[in-house]
């Protein structure tokens, strides 16, 4: 737990004033008007407001010393982040000849923002196109299968390649119009994964790639005779291992036709794509991919603005001056970069580049640093001692005039982020910059990972934890701390499964036993469960798997195998008669009954309650007890008894009468409805 706040002196005005008043007899008992016209007691009224002040500058100490004292071991408040969107952008016109080019750069806004705008930039060039994804089937090597709702909002997915990927098999797209063929022009067809494959590193939806690839994916279109392959393909996705773009050339010999499961004379002819499985490498897939979304005329989009060559103001060779940047929060800097701000001391070599340190503790009077605090977007420099002073510069050189020229200035520097760019689906749909021939975007899916720069409060309550596990995740504990505090992911629960990969279902041997698989030595799977729009059934995205699986990469053992995935959910249902007592109205009974159930099965609050407090979440694996559910029936006032026996239902199977449901350590429960009859005696 974080220390305690300590208060040095706790005393107010008031108090100060009146024990001062209270010791005027015991030193002057001549001194008898105490009214306030006395000049006496406005001296002392006057004290007392001076020490009041200084109080409070002294109870500040403690914060400030345990601030440094974090920062001595390496702990510093974590930074504001940008939350990531992908924008899918729509012309004014489906049958336009030519692509038009959306710049990198492109501002959009948040179209509900209540305070401070929310503006979210493009990351790079996007070409966008009429072209919709209209069908989608998939051909495991014998057979297809439509893929109805190929871009789902709720986090299924579905296998692009069967679940047992075989060479031939493939995802076929169609959509309504060709790709134009165009010199020099690339489309990105975006492809997000649910549960990627990477070995040997972090995994279930880590940026980072494998150096080998699982197959030999080939990217080609219908034609007249056949299939030809694309030009200019470029797979960022690792052969659908991760979330990411495939980028391809247009084709002009590309053609409408009826294929695979679209052969009826009434089904349309649309402009096929398909991505085929053309050779196996070695055993294929480690685990098959799983698709949660395709997406056309789409780019990433950050919460973030980038500002370039802000002149901030000019040096009066005073030490500890401080400017400040025009727009905050700033975010922090890309890697690589030291820092953003030049100087130009009239040297004869223009403005240089000076480095951004977290304090001046290590540098020393010729040193060119400075600090940036940015939340506030605050510059300071040093007081020539520690850290150099950014020499004063007059417009002549002479240092003789009362003015200063401006010799100070931000190269580049991104501002934005924080929580409130954790924008909803189709809410990002204000067009800041205006674009020629595009008509509208939006964002199809919610935004993810902004976050705000960590408090003082926040960081004394991890401090335990991350000096614990240092810079390096060994046990389970290790792992679950490290994954609640991955920067923006926004993690509420977590769990540590060693010596095990990821299951999606468990099995069962005929008699109903479960049949665990053998133990994997040097692997640990890491469930997450992120606050998300569904506190019913909180779904990890696969932007959040990444960032949990990126940032604990940096922590792992080199032999450790690392997964990130999310809990298999088990709905429950629970079918229950009650008594009601006289007087209660059977429709409020039914809804504090219903209430209370779905507070109790609830993968974020629900779980045993403690002194009328609300559960701190299910537990990973946790039973499922017949006794609970009557427990949480007749702990509601107006219940006086359930007829007969509670029936529950677990994935709208009905389980055995008062037969508790074991769950295994990677399933959690939730609950959307049950149903409750209510009676009188």
């Amino acid at each position: 737990m974080p220390l305690p706040q300590v208060q040095l002196d706790n005393r107010s005005y008031s108090d100060l004033v009146t024990e001062l008043r209270r010791r005027i007899p015991a030193y002057t008992p001549e001194w008898t008007d105490f009214n306030e016209s006395d000049p006496g007691i406005a001296l002392i009224e006057l004290f007392s407001w001076l020490a009041d002040i200084l109080i409070y500058r002294i109870n500040q100490i403690p914060d400030r010393a345990y601030v440094k004292f974090l920062e001595m071991i390496g702990i510093t408040l974590d930074l504001p982040s940008a939350a990531q969107a992908y924008l899918t952008f729509t012309l004014t016109s489906k049958d336009l000849p030519s692509p038009v080019n959306v710049p990198g750069g492109t501002t959009v806004g948040l179209s509900n923002a209540s305070a401070s705008p929310v503006i979210f930039e493009t990351t790079e060039d996007l070409w966008v196109t009429g072209a919709a994804l209209a069908a989608v089937q998939t051909y495991d090597g014998a057979r297809y299968s439509v893929v109805n709702n190929f871009n789902p909002t709720d986090g299924s997915s579905y296998y692009p390649f069967s679940q047992t990927p075989q060479a031939d098999a493939a995802l076929y797209m169609g959509f309504d119009r060709p790709f134009p063929a165009a010199a020099g022009v690339q489309y990105p067809l975006i492809f997000l994964v649910q549960t990627p494959s990477v070995n040997g590193a972090a995994q279930g939806g880590t940026a980072a790639q494998s150096s080998s690839q699982p197959i030999v994916g080939v990217l080609e279109y219908s034609t007249a005779s056949g299939w030809a392959p694309f030009a200019g393909v470029q797979d960022t996705t690792n052969s659908l291992t991760n979330s990411g773009a495939i980028l391809f050339q247009g084709a002009s010999d590309w053609v409408a036709t009826q294929y695979g499961a679209f052969r009826k004379s009434s089904d349309p002819s649309y402009y096929w794509m398909r991505y085929r499985i053309g050779q196996l490498v070695g055993p294929g897939y480690q685990s098959p991919p799983q698709l949660t979304n395709l997406l056309v005329n789409t780019v990433q989009a950050l919460n973030a603005v980038t500002e370039e060559g802000e002149v901030i103001g000019g040096s009066n060779g005073l030490p500890n001056q401080s400017f400040i940047i025009s727009h905050a929060p700033v975010l922090p800097n890309d890697p690589g970069v030291t820092g953003i701000v030049e100087v130009d001391e009239g040297d004869g070599n223009g403005p240089t580049l000076w480095a951004e340190v977290p304090d001046f503790s290590g540098s020393g009077p010729n040193d060119k640093v400075y600090t940036l605090d940015h939340s506030s977007g605050t510059i300071t420099f040093g007081d020539g001692v520690h850290g150099k002073i950014p020499r004063w510069l007059s417009s002549d050189g002479s240092n003789l005039e009362s003015s200063d020229t401006p010799n100070i200035q931000v190269t580049s520097y991104k501002w934005g982020g924080g929580s409130a760019g954790n924008a909803g689906s189709n809410s990002i749909t204000s067009l800041i910059d205006t674009v020629p021939f595009i008509a509208s975007v939006t964002n199809i899916l919610p935004a993810q990972l902004g976050a705000d720069e960590e408090t003082v409060a926040d960081a004394q309550e991890r401090a335990p934890e991350a000096i614990r596990t240092l810079s390096r995740a060994v046990t389970p504990e290790d792992f679950i701390a490290l994954a609640r505090r991955t920067p923006g992911a926004r993690i509420q629960r977590a769990t540590a499964i060693p010596l095990q990969r990821p299951q999606t279902q468990v099995v069962r041997a005929p008699d109903g036993t479960v049949i665990t698989p053998p133990l994997a030595p040097g692997v640990i799977t890491v469930i997450v469960v992120p606050d998300g729009p569904n506190p019913a059934r909180p779904v990890a995205n696969d932007q959040t798997l990444a960032a949990v699986a990126a940032y604990l990469d940096g922590y792992r053992l080199i032999t450790t195998e690392l997964y990130v995935t999310t809990p298999v959910y088990r709905l429950v249902e629970v079918h229950a008669t009650v008594t009601a007592t006289p007087g209660a109205l059977s429709t409020d009974v039914q809804a504090a009954v219903q209430n209370a159930l779905l507070a109790f099965y609830n993968p974020l609050t629900g779980g045993q309650q403690s002194a009328g407090l609300q559960g701190s979440g299910w537990d990973f694996g946790g039973t499922i007890y017949v006794s609970d559910a009557y427990q949480q029936i007749l702990q509601i006032d107006s219940v006086d008894r359930v007829e007969g026996p509670i029936r529950i239902y677990v994935d709208n199977q009905l389980q055995a009468q008062d037969q508790d449901i074991p769950l295994q350590p990677f399933e959690l429960v939730y609950s959307t409805n049950h149903v409750i009859s209510v009676s009188y005696s």
